[in-house]
Parts: C-alpha cells; structure tokens; sequence
C-alpha cells in the first residue's frame, strides 16, 4: 500500500525535487516556484496521511529503510507527537512558501531565485528527516543537512546577513560537534544508536557518568542549533538579516524542531526518570527558560527593528 511509504517519501520527496528544480531552472526560472509549491503540497499530503495512519494504529509507525532491519539499518519511528509536528511542519512551509513568491521576487535578484527555492526544499528536507527518523545518527546527518542550507539561505539576505551566516556556521558546528560527541558516548556505552534499542539499555547505564557526560553534550549541540538562552548569541543577526521569508521559515520551525529534538531524547531515548528523578535537568532547564524570557523581555525594549524585536 503507497500510504505505508509515505514517512520515506515525505524527506526522500523534497531532496530529490531540491535537484531537479535547480537543474530545471538552468531551461526555465519559470517553474521554480510550481515545483517548489507542487513538492511542498505533496510533503503536506504524506504529513495527513501519516498522521491518519499513527492514529488509526493507535501505536508507533517503524519504518525501515531499505528493508534494513535496525540497528544496522535506518529506521523511521513516528507516534502521535512527532506525526503532529511533520504536520505542523508540512503547514506552515507551504504557507511561507506561498508568502515567499512576492517577497523573495522583490527582496533577491532574479538569478538568485532558484538558488533559494533549491535550498529551500533542502531545508525542508532536514526538519521532516530531524522529526521523522529514529536513529540518534541520522538525526545528526539530517541535522546538518537543515543547518548547511540554514547557513546558505541566510547569507541570501541584506548587507551583513553574509557576516551574520558566517557566526551561524561557527556556532553551528560546535553544536554540531557537541552532538556527535554525544553519539560517540551513546555508541560506546550501549553499542547501538537506534533509539528502540536504546529506550531498553540505557536505564541500566543510569548511574554511569559517561551517560551523564554523553546527556550533556546532546543538550549543548541541539541548544546550540536551536538558538537555546544563552547559545543564542547567532541568532538575532541571522533572522534579521536573512530574506524575509527565510525568517518566517526559520523562527516558527527550526527552533521548534530542535525543541522536539530535545523533548524526544529527554523523555523516549532517556526515560523521563532519567532528567527528572535522578538528575535535575528540568529544574535546571526551568530556571533557564526563565531567565531567558526575562532577559529576552529587556532586550526586546531597547530594538527599533521589528524583526529583531521578534528574534
């Protein structure tokens, strides 16, 4: 049955659509943006349909690449939460896009047009691939897949965005490497990176160090990437910076796909007891949210510039 490919087709789709549509612009610039709008449709379809199917099973949909069984293979493991987020993905990106056409037009010249529209599905490809896999290094690639088309499509933007990618790229690659620090600590300890396997052997490494060590480094790389207090020091000049639309794509999306990232390791790939009971990760996260709104609050009253007022 097609529906039961839908959570490949929904990143394999966009990636592949990113080439032809910037092959196809070398003939006719033209047909960007129907192949942008066209892939992004179809994205929002397999978003509805996986969702239809997470909720008439009733329990986690695994799906294995290639016919590869985990934890040799990649496997996509999608329940309730992360189908609702590859939803809320699909809707708002087919939204920015069709803001975009007016925008990005006025905004970018001409020749610059397939470019963005080429990284644009490539972004898209790395949230629907973060959100849906279930294999702690393949979020990794996918990951960098959305922050490598983050770094381009900034650098798209007005005078600075340039110099405001180039501060992204940095932070992003020690959160980068942060992360895979911790998939390093996460493969020794227990030997595999699928996170069913994981959800069952790593309540037994609690009270190892290296676990905690391993934790940590997870928390930093993604807080990093998705602009957490106070990593987030890239942020504000490379959402104000960056074209209009790649700001309405970014802020409600990629942080928010980090967001999930971290909720997703916290509380399936560490039990809940984990950052809870045994360690005071939330209390700690807590006091962090709250003096970021504080800080972000003040920071806030002293802009004249909307977009940055908003970041």
């Amino acid at each position: 049955m097609i529906q039961e490919q839908f959570p490949a087709m929904i990143v394999v789709t966009p990636l592949i659509m990113s080439f032809i549509l910037f092959t196809v612009s070398w003939w006719n610039k033209r047909l960007c943006f129907p192949i942008l709008l066209a892939t992004l449709s179809a994205c929002l379809v397999f978003a509805v349909g996986i969702l239809d199917m997470v909720m008439k099973h009733g329990q986690p949909i695994h799906y294995h690449l290639g016919g590869w069984d985990p934890p040799w293979g990649i496997e996509y493991m999608i329940d309730h939460l992360n189908a609702l987020v590859l939803v809320a993905v699909a809707v708002v990106a087919w939204l920015v896009a069709l803001y975009a056409k007016s925008v990005v037009e006025k905004e970018l010249h001409e020749s610059k047009l397939p470019q963005f529209y080429t990284l644009f599905l490539l972004q898209v490809t790395g949230l629907f691939g973060i959100t849906a896999t279930g294999d702690m290094f393949n979020l990794y690639v996918l990951l960098e897949i959305a922050s490598f088309s983050a770094y381009a499509i900034i650098a798209m933007g007005e005078r600075g965005a340039d110099f405001a990618a180039f501060r992204y790229v940095i932070f992003g690659t020690i959160g980068a490497c942060a992360y895979l620090l911790g998939v390093g600590y996460l493969y020794i300890l227990t030997g595999s990176l699928n996170m069913t396997d994981l959800i069952n052997l790593i309540p037994k490494l609690f009270y190892n160090k290296a676990l905690l060590v391993g934790f940590a480094f997870f928390l930093v790389g993604v807080g990093i990437k998705m602009g957490i207090f106070p990593l987030h020091t890239w942020l504000p000049d490379a959402y104000t910076l960056a074209p209009s639309a790649v700001s309405a794509l970014l802020a409600p999306l990629f942080t928010k796909v980090g967001a999930y990232v971290i909720v997703r390791i916290m509380f399936t790939v560490f039990d809940p007891s984990f950052s809870i009971k045994l360690y005071p990760v939330m209390d700690i996260l807590g006091w962090i949210a709250a003096i970021g709104i504080a800080f972000a609050c003040i920071m806030a009253l002293a802009q004249s510039d909307l977009k940055r007022m908003l970041c």
